[in-house]
């Protein structure tokens, strides 16, 4: 069982941290590198697709697909369900995005950034409260535990459990 001390932060090895939304800059970076992907696959620019990359870039990501709609209607874009659906599948299937199931179902789609930055979660089952953390010496544990299993493994999704400090 892992154990998270008081200040959100592992204990055992102190190489975790809490981790915020991508920053401004990388936001942009994303929307950009997320065109010209969508580019080179061949995808032509529709404008519902389009306001989805701008929407989920714009806000870091860490939206589900309800959230995502919800912001285009509010923000007076005419595009149905179906189309942001649509869209959050393509740029999940050109690794643009990825979609981390959290507690009560809804699939959080966070953005992937070029650099290859990554994250994962603990998450409290008492309120729902869920912090972001970098590990690298989990990062180290899959990889080698992909190397023991002879897999290639591309993505992986790590979701921890537990009571926060505010719940304890």
């Amino acid at each position: 069982m892992v154990r998270m001390a008081s200040g959100g932060t592992p204990g055992a090895t102190g190489a975790a941290r809490r981790t915020r939304r991508p920053g401004e800059d990388q936001r942009e970076q994303w929307v950009a590198h997320a065109f010209e992907r969508l580019a080179e696959a061949g995808n032509r620019g529709g404008a519902a697709r389009a306001a989805v990359v701008e929407t989920i870039g714009s806000e870091g990501g860490c939206l589900t697909a309800d959230e995502v709609y919800d912001r285009l209607r509010a923000r007076g874009d005419q595009i149905g369900t179906a189309s942001v659906y649509r869209a959050l599948g393509l740029l999940s299937e050109l690794r643009l995005l990825h979609g981390a199931s959290l507690p009560g179902g809804a699939t959080r789609y966070e953005l992937v950034l070029p650099h290859g930055d990554h994250h994962h979660h603990v998450v409290c089952d008492r309120c729902g409260r869920t912090v972001a953390f970098e590990d690298r010496a989990l990062e180290s544990a899959i990889a080698r535990l992909s190397e023991r299993l002879d897999y290639d493994v591309h993505a992986h999704d790590v979701t921890l459990r537990g009571v926060c400090p505010g719940c304890s």
